[in-house]
């Protein structure tokens, strides 16, 4: 009986870190530039994010499935957590696009600010599809108000 419920227990443990792995949140908010928020569920797995990326999707893979992500899409913004800087969930600041935080580098664009943001695009944010799958959130300018819109399959 023991034995049953060490094993039940167990099972329960690993089906709920294998569920909570996805579970760094990323919210936009605001207007044009967008702000980004980040938070985690109860597990510390994939709840960091290694960089932060906008992109532009194009009109031709907007209901592309989540699962059929098209590699193509343009890279708009890209920044990254210095050495030495927490890049969990819970520590990171709302970050505004184009702004980048003390203790982050810009990669892309190399120079400069990144462009601005264009009413009626679709935008993706969030982190590196491989470690925190889920972080991804689609948003679209409209009336110079960000607003999250759905992805297809996700």
């Amino acid at each position: 009986m023991m034995r049953n419920r060490i094993v039940h227990v167990t099972a329960c443990l690993a089906i709920l870190t294998i569920s909570g792995c996805h579970s760094l949140t990323t919210s936009v908010h605001g207007g044009n530039p967008p702000s980004f928020s980040f938070s985690a569920g109860f597990s510390e797995c994939c709840t960091n994010l290694a960089f932060l990326g906008v992109y532009e999707v194009p009109p031709e893979n907007i209901n592309a499935l989540w699962s059929q992500r098209p590699k193509d899409e343009i890279v708009l913004w890209q920044i990254w957590p210095a050495s030495g800087i927490s890049n969990s969930a819970n520590a990171l600041p709302t970050i505004t696009y184009g702004v980048v935080p003390t203790g982050f580098i810009q990669k892309i664009p190399a120079n400069g600010p990144p462009p601005a943001l264009v009413e009626g695009k679709i935008y993706e944010v969030g982190g590196p599809a491989v470690e925190v799958p889920h972080s991804y959130v689609r948003f679209v300018i409209r009336n110079g108000k960000a607003t999250e819109v759905p992805i297809p399959g996700k």
